[in-house]
Formats: C-alpha cells, sequence, structure tokens
C-alpha cells in the first residue's frame, strides 16, 4: 500500500512538472520565435498572451470535466492533447498554424491544473499547505529542466527541437500516469458538482481571485520575457545565451523551493501573514532585478527572484480551501486559479505593447501587480476563523 501510494504521489506530479517545462521554456524561445516568424515583441507578446488564456479555458474547463471524468481521466485527456499538438507544431508552415498546435497544446496542459490538486488530496488527505505546495513544488522545480533545455536544443539542435523534447516527455509522462492512477479509486471518481455561485457569494474568494489575477500577471510576464531581456540589456550572444537561460532556469527551479516554504509559512504564519510578506518581497526583488548591472548581479537577482516569485499560488490555493466549506473546496479552487491565469493572459502581452523586453516596461508589468496584490489582501483578507482541511470536493 505504501508502495502503490508513493508511485501515485510520483505520478500527480509529473503533470505540474510538465506543464513547467513548456511554461518556463517559453521565455527561452521567445528571440528564436520572433527570429522564425519576423515578428515583433507586441506580436510575440500577444500569441503568449493567448496560448495562457488558452491554460485558462482548460484550467476551467478541467473543474467541470472533473464532475464527469474523474479528476484522474481528466489529467489524462490533458496530457494526450498536449503531446499531440506539441508534436503538431514541428510541422506548422505558418505563424497562424503555429498558433492553432501552440493553443491547443496550452489548453492541454490547463486540463491538468485543478484536477491534480484534488488527486493529491485524495492522495495526502488533512495536509493543509503541504499537499498544496508540493503540486506548486513540482510545477517551480521544472525550471531546472525546461528553459536550459530549450536553450541548449535551439543553439544545437534548430528551432524544432524543443517541441519534439517536450512531446516525447509528455507521451511518456502520460503512459506512467495511466499506469500508475488511470484505474486509480478515490481519484479517478467524478466528483461533487460545482457551484460557482456559490463560492462567489463568498467574500474572501472574490478577493482571493482578484490577488491572484495581479500576481500571476506579473510572474508570466516574469517568466516570459526576463531571459530576452537579459539578452538584449547585455547585449548576450550565441553560446552566452543558453548560459543565461540554464541561470534562468535555477531560478525558477529554485521556485519550488520557494514553494515548500510557502506552505510552512502558511501553517506557522496564516494565510494572510504570509501572501503579504510574499508580495512585498516579490515587489522587491523585481525592481532590484530590472535595475540591476553589471550582468553578474542581474544573474544572481534572477535566482532571488525565482525563489520568490510563484510563493504566491500555493498561498492563494491554500487560502481559498481553508476559506471554504468541504463541499466548495474544487470550485473555490477553479474561481481562484482561473482567476491567476486571466491575469497571465493579460501579462505577456500587455509588457510586449509597452516596450517588451526594457526595463521600464518590465518594472510596470511586474512590480506594478505585485503591489496591487499586496494591497488587495492587506484590505479585504483575514484568516477564516477556524482553519479547515484541505480536502477534495
Amino acid at each position: 500500500m505504501e508502495r502503490r501510494k508513493a508511485l501515485g504521489l510520483v505520478a500527480i506530479l509529473l503533470p505540474p512538472l510538465l506543464y513547467s517545462f513548456y511554461r518556463f521554456s517559453i521565455g527561452a524561445l521567445v528571440p528564436a520565435f520572433e527570429a522564425t516568424y519576423s515578428i515583433s515583441d507586441a506580436t510575440a507578446g500577444e500569441v503568449i498572451s493567448a496560448s495562457v488564456g488558452l491554460v485558462a479555458i482548460g484550467v476551467f474547463g478541467g473543474g467541470l470535466l472533473a464532475q464527469k471524468l474523474g479528476d484522474a481521466r481528466t489529467i489524462l485527456l490533458g496530457l494526450v492533447i498536449f503531446s499531440v499538438f506539441e508534436a503538431a507544431v514541428v510541422a506548422a508552415q505558418s505563424l497562424w498554424e503555429f498558433s492553432a498546435f501552440f493553443f491547443l497544446a496550452s489548453f492541454g496542459t490547463g486540463l491538468v491544473i485543478t484536477p491534480s490538486y484534488g488527486v493529491i488530496a485524495s492522495l495526502l488527505p488533512g495536509r493543509r499547505g503541504f499537499a498544496v505546495s508540493l503540486i506548486s513544488a513540482a510545477y517551480s522545480s521544472g525550471g531546472f529542466v525546461g528553459p536550459s533545455l530549450a536553450g541548449y536544443l535551439l543553439v544545437y539542435r534548430g528551432w524544432d527541437a524543443p517541441f519534439v523534447a517536450l512531446a516525447l516527455i509528455g507521451a511518456a509522462f502520460t503512459v506512467f500516469f495511466a499506469a500508475v492512477l488511470g484505474r486509480s479509486g478515490k481519484a479517478g471518481e467524478a466528483q461533487p458538482s460545482i457551484s460557482y455561485r456559490k463560492v462567489l457569494a463568498n467574500r474572501a474568494i472574490v478577493v482571493l481571485a482578484f490577488a491572484d489575477f495581479f500576481a500571476d500577471l506579473g510572474f508570466l510576464v516574469f517568466v516570459s520575457w526576463t531571459p530576452k531581456y537579459l539578452i538584449s540589456a547585455f547585449s548576450v550572444s550565441g553560446g552566452g545565451a543558453a548560459t543565461i537561460d540554464s541561470v534562468f532556469g535555477v531560478g525558477v527551479g529554485l521556485g519550488g523551493a520557494g514553494a515548500l516554504a510557502a506552505g510552512v509559512l502558511f501553517d506557522r504564519l496564516g494565510g494572510r501573514r504570509s501572501a503579504l510578506l510574499s508580495a512585498a518581497l516579490s515587489a522587491l526583488a523585481f525592481s532590484a532585478l530590472y535595475l540591476a548591472s553589471p550582468l553578474p548581479l542581474a544573474l544572481a537577482l534572477v535566482l532571488v527572484t525565482g525563489f520568490l516569485s510563484n510563493s504566491f499560488w500555493p498561498l492563494l490555493t491554500a487560502m481559498a480551501q481553508v476559506s471554504v466549506r468541504q463541499g466548495q473546496v474544487t470550485s473555490a479552487t477553479s474561481v481562484v486559479q482561473t482567476a491567476g491565469f486571466v491575469g497571465a493572459f493579460i501579462g505577456p502581452g500587455l509588457a510586449g505593447l509597452i516596450g517588451g523586453a526594457v526595463s521600464s516596461a518590465l518594472i510596470v508589468a511586474t512590480v506594478v501587480p505585485y503591489v496591487f496584490f499586496f494591497f488587495v489582501i492587506m484590505a479585504g483578507y483575514r484568516n477564516p476563523a477556524a482553519t479547515s482541511k484541505v480536502v477534495t470536493g
């Protein structure tokens, strides 16, 4: 039984890990993407934002599909869609074809996100922030691989290679997940009907949704534009670009440790204090990063910023789950996370429109949203009188 549970934990960490490989590789792909299709920062930002919009639709749809298919089967469907259309990107002959396949792959990754929290809650019942932080840590840890893998393959194997690699990884993860959890008991059962109306009547959930909107907006700007900013601001070329991608990947990967630290803070300080601390430190780190010079200092700040910047995700997810009754946990998670992805949809395109990979634009598009995140929590959220367990529902 313990061995089966351990395999289950490994399997449920693979979908967020795959999504992180995909999402964090985008920043490394932006320069080659623009060169391949002869497009500007503004157009690239719009494509990236649209892809995140498809992730948001997938997140929302994943919560609904889990009612009928169950969490595990919904995750499997998302993994298959991602792997198929990520491979299809290689056959794209135009920007429009590329975008269509890219968007469908993004939708597939969205399907796996909310159900992953349901599965891990069934494997680790009653562990509050720890279960949530494990998923977030797996997501952030993909930064160790995604950007550096994409950067290396771009430099040494060509434009198509990162997409082929991600498709193959997705296929392997799909097979393993299906073998371990595809026919699991509770993790594969249909979930209670979601009532978004009841959840939205909860003031705390509305506040957390706004906070997640702003935080994820800033975070996706950081993920999507920082590698190009470093390359252009410090005139880096050739193998040096791959080095920047690798350092950026390490920084984002350290977000896994940041997510676990956020889970510990949540259990010790409560959600409100932890979220305020996360927002304040992240805003300061972003400011320092985009004003830093020379390059070694900027790269050191990438590590600090990567550790801090995604800590909001496990915190706000756990805060949502303890702010509702047991039967509303899945719907509360879906509402708050979907709001985050709406912000993420806006962020990269907004940054592209106001200047792209330049210091002033990135400060506006990262620091300001995290400041809004701070004040939304400070003004509108109070910890529940009694902390409830993180459970499925």
